[in-house]
């Protein structure tokens, strides 16, 4: 109770000391008026990275004590983004590929056991991530819509270590472990209905507010003045450069060429270009959304993992032991559902999200031991799976700074599971229902440029019950429940020296 009452005060407290917050209330322009131009936007981010570190220890004692530990690692990695906005088509990608290895050297030395080890380890991981969806729209905003995701990693290491003692005591033994993981997931949706995004129409009234608090202000824009001035600041958003001093010098010359044109600024001083810079770099956060979709259609899932593990005793006595499993869950859902986001005022946002979901899911595993030639196979299924996902929250955005969300969320289900050791040989195993269900709440406040706040909130209740359908032993119930609350509050205060 006192959690709540904390967050609602803090809530009270920004919202009035935000009021005072000066924005063109008088201008009868909406966000939801805003529709993105045209426009093709991608970005390529590299990075590399290399560490490495040294020890050595040596104690000038009776045992003679040394060792020393050497490590080297590097990465690298690729991130590419693509966003695509037109009448007919709305498209997202985004991809990252990265690979790492990592080379360590450890050996150890003690002169009164006449102790000498050592150990040599590497490593390497790499991944491969895609995420993308195409929209395909026709004039009546109905749409059909395909995306997935792909995940590939794959990662091993090798493990030698080796150790002599002064009774000629030898053990040498590798360890090997190798993981493939590939994920792919489908959705095939037709719908109705366009979500864009429209922070670039309040972006536009943060400058034209501040044009009008500094003074600066030859003339109140039109709504239509707004809407070409968003239009324009799209457009430069999306267009591209090499060289970061570059772009912004283009970016500053057409909005102070777009102001003076239109006749809405009247005098370029000082003040005015350096709230022109400040709203530019700090204004066009967070991201607004503006309309609603429709959508039904399918959604499926494919995995499989492969893991081996070897392990190699050399010394004293051979003998190698090794393990192989492979998992594979699969599954196909027929879903419906809507999201929703409506910028009710420039500083207020409402937004809900349904899906309803039933389908078919399955896991298959087999474990395989060489040395004993015994292998298991084990498959699990829920016919029918139903799942809801929902949520419903608002925003509140009084500045280019201050923001506080809330938003509460539920995840809830019904699997009727079936277990065997084959797809032939299953029979009923369960019944499960659960229910994830809580607020989440995100807050940053921005007092001045010394002091800052931040606060966020999440919590949930757990809900869950099974009822079994195999054998239950005399005198036990068939039923188990199981309740939980989780939650976790983190806050921070900001305040900067110089």
């Amino acid at each position: 109770m006192k959690k709540s009452k904390l967050t609602a005060l803090l809530l009270v407290f920004m919202v009035v000391l935000s009021a005072t917050s000066s924005f063109a209330q008088d201008s009868t322009f909406k966000l939801s008026d805003y529709k993105n131009p045209n426009y093709f936007y991608q970005s390529l981010d590299l990075n590399f990275g290399l560490n490495s570190g040294l020890r050595i220890d040596k104690l000038n004692a009776t045992n003679g004590y040394g060792s020393n530990d050497f490590s080297i690692n590097s990465n690298t990695g690729a991130t590419y983004s693509l966003s695509i906005n037109s009448p007919k088509t709305q498209t997202e990608l985004q991809s990252f590929i990265s690979a790492a290895i990592e080379s360590s050297v450890y050996n150890q030395d003690m002169k009164i056991d006449n102790y000498k080890g050592n150990r040599n380890k590497f490593s390497q991981i790499e991944n491969l991530n895609l995420n993308g969806l195409k929209r395909f729209y026709n004039e009546k905003q109905n749409y059909f819509e395909v995306g997935g995701t792909l995940y590939c990693r794959f990662d091993g290491s090798k493990d030698k270590n080796k150790s002599t003692t002064s009774f000629q005591n030898t053990n040498e033994f590798t360890e090997e472990s190798k993981r493939f993981n590939l994920d792919i997931t489908g959705v095939f949706l037709i719908g109705k209905g366009r979500i864009e995004q429209v922070q670039d129409a309040r972006l536009a009234m943060y400058l034209l507010d501040d044009l009008k608090n500094l003074k600066r202000e030859n003339q109140q824009a039109s709504d239509e003045d707004v809407l070409a001035l968003a239009r324009t600041i799209t457009s430069l958003k999306y267009k591209r450069f090499f060289d970061g001093r570059l772009r912004k010098i283009h970016e500053i010359t057409v909005i102070d060429s777009f102001l003076f044109k239109n006749n809405i600024a009247g005098t370029a001083d000082a003040a005015y270009f350096t709230s022109l810079n400040d709203n530019w770099n700090y204004a066009n956060n967070p991201i607004r959304y503006s309309g609603k979709r429709l959508f039904t259609g399918i959604e499926g899932k494919y995995s499989h993992t492969y893991f081996n593990h070897i392990s190699e005793v050399i010394e004293p006595v051979y003998e190698l032991t090794e393990y192989t499993i492979y998992t594979t869950p699969v599954g196909v859902n027929l879903v419906a559902g809507i999201n929703f986001e409506n910028p009710k005022t420039l500083t207020w946002q409402n937004s809900a999200n349904i899906k309803i979901g039933v389908g078919i899911q399955q896991w298959i595993e087999n474990r395989e031991l060489s040395d004993t030639a015994y292998s298991s196979n084990s498959y699990n299924q829920s016919f029918p799976s139903m799942k809801l996902e929902a949520d419903y929250g608002f925003g509140y955005y009084p500045n280019s700074r201050t923001w506080l969300t809330f938003d509460w969320w539920i995840l809830s289900g019904w699997d009727k599971e079936m277990y065997g050791n084959t797809k032939k040989d299953k029979e009923d195993y369960q019944n499960s229902f659960y229910t994830y269900t809580g607020p989440e709440f995100h807050a940053y406040y921005y007092l001045s440029e010394k002091l800052r706040l931040s606060l966020s909130y999440t919590g949930y209740i757990y809900f869950s019950n099974n009822k079994y359908k195999y054998d239950v032993p005399a005198g036990e119930s068939d039923h188990r429940n199981l309740t939980f609350w989780n939650h976790r509050l983190n806050a921070g205060l900001t305040y900067s020296l110089f």
